[in-house]
């Protein structure tokens, strides 16, 4: 915890009581991967189970064990970050011109990383992959733009 800065401990203090629904300074577990990516940490749900996170109801956490956890995942090299993504994505422009087919995107988030279900993938499509050209191809930057916004990128891009 000793690499947070003040300000860093003050805002994670902030957000840990914005999920403190109880009041009694403490968070149920389940909760962590909430508190952390209000905290603009872009983490795996591997990541946080790792961490301490919980799928179900069982744990409490105060902010001084949840501050180590915080830290530790600020430090973490498995956060995805844009060019990373893009990067990733880049595998499957074979024209090189900043498209890919919208079904191969789909098939790439139902069968690799952290698994989805196909309820999710059209969730995520809808909100996030814009709209295919007459080929069935999409600007997969503006995919990843839309991903790093947050669960909302309507809202982001206002």
């Amino acid at each position: 915890m000793a690499d947070l800065n003040p300000k860093d401990v003050e805002k994670a203090k902030l957000h840990f009581d914005i999920y403190d629904f109880e009041g009694c300074g403490k968070v149920d577990a389940v909760r962590l991967g909430d508190v952390i990516r209000s905290l603009d940490l872009q983490v795996t749900n591997a990541a946080i189970e790792k961490a301490g996170g919980t799928k179900k109801k069982e744990k409490l956490l105060t902010l001084e064990e949840f501050l180590p956890i915080y830290s530790d995942l600020k430090k973490a090299k498995d956060i995805g970050a844009f060019e990373d993504m893009m990067e990733g994505l880049k595998v499957y422009d074979k024209a090189e011109n900043g498209t890919i087919m919208e079904g191969e995107l789909a098939h790439t988030l139902l069968s690799l990383g952290e698994k989805l279900n196909d309820p999710e993938v059209e969730e995520i499509m809808k909100a996030c992959a814009g709209t295919a050209d007459d080929e069935g191809f999409i600007k997969y930057e503006t995919f990843v733009k839309n991903i790093m916004a947050g669960p909302y990128p309507e809202e982001a891009a206002k």
